[in-house]
């Protein structure tokens, strides 16, 4: 097939890219700079320039492909107007004699905080200020009939250079304490960005009308929990440290918030609909994955 992406070279953006290659399928992404498509190219997909806040000037390339993922998303002010305008911009869109089908993305941060029971594809969502203007997209994506809409709520994503066991690496590393506003006993979903590509591609393939999942492979981990396996892997100690809030700072904008946010979250959804197997389903294995073994 041929797939569009928006976002590719970002870190879940490059591993869906390389996932869809390896599967046979033709990738082209949205690339902002030349650096960006240069990336891109490196990784052996196509570039079409444009910028994700002017969805009239590559929609029409992505249309002429199979299928459309949407990964992009800095959640700043930008980022609110840019999705408000790709909604609209596919709100107009002709009738088609077949529903164009769009992966997009949600996260596990639209959903309520649990550390009971874990939150489900049928849970009500519940999203941070900061997270609201998606859960509006996908309400509104959600109600056009001439799109075949997959909507995949990634946990948090864990790789080598990029997500939570990655920056307390680097903190040891350095000396200094890892900063997040979660609170020890605070759980965390993950998954590894290389199993959660895994995901992606399935939902493209599977080319269902009406799709959700979760994509969750570690149910909830308590942050304490990780930190001490991050610094008995690497061998360093790691303190923590608890950054406040910017008191200028408006809610909408409040990325970090998230981190606070206590979760269990289950990914049966997906291994029942789309046959997802993901490798690393414990924090364990997960952290030996991804840290080098202290020397």
């Amino acid at each position: 097939m041929k797939v569009f992406l928006t976002g590719g070279t970002g870190t879940i953006g490059l591993a869906v890219t390389a996932a869809l290659i390896a599967r046979g399928h033709r990738v082209s992404g949205l690339a902002r700079s030349p650096e960006a498509g240069a990336r891109l190219r490196s990784h052996g997909a196509s570039a079409w320039s444009g910028d994700i806040g002017e969805p009239r000037d590559w929609l029409d390339a992505a249309l002429s492909c199979d299928c459309l993922v949407h990964l992009a998303n800095s959640f700043d002010a930008s980022a609110h107007r840019a999705e408000r305008r790709l909604v609209a911009a596919l709100k107009a869109l002709p009738p088609r004699a077949e529903p164009f089908h769009l992966v997009t993305t949600g996260g596990v941060w639209l959903y309520p905080e649990t550390t009971g029971v874990a939150v489900r594809e049928t849970t009500s969502y519940a999203p941070l200020p900061a997270f609201a203007h998606v859960a509006n997209a996908i309400r509104s994506l959600a109600s056009m009939r001439h799109l075949a809409l997959s909507v995949i709520h990634p946990a948090l994503v864990c790789a080598r250079d990029a997500g939570p066991i990655a920056d307390m690496r680097r903190a040891a590393e350095t000396g200094r304490p890892f900063a997040t506003r979660a609170g020890r006993e605070t759980l965390w979903p993950l998954v590894e960005v290389e199993d959660l590509a895994d995901l992606y591609v399935r939902a493209v393939e599977a080319r269902r009308y009406r799709l959700t999942a979760i994509g969750c492979a570690v149910e909830g981990v308590p942050m304490e929990q990780l930190m001490r396996l991050v610094s008995d892997r690497t061998g360093l100690r790691l303190d923590l440290e608890h950054p406040q809030c910017p008191a200028c700072l408006p809610a909408d904008l409040d990325i970090e918030a998230g981190y606070a946010r206590s979760q269990r979250a289950s990914g049966d959804g997906a291994r029942k609909l789309l046959g997802w197997q993901p490798r690393f389903t414990d924090a364990t294995a997960l952290v030996d994955a991804l840290l080098p073994v202290a020397g």
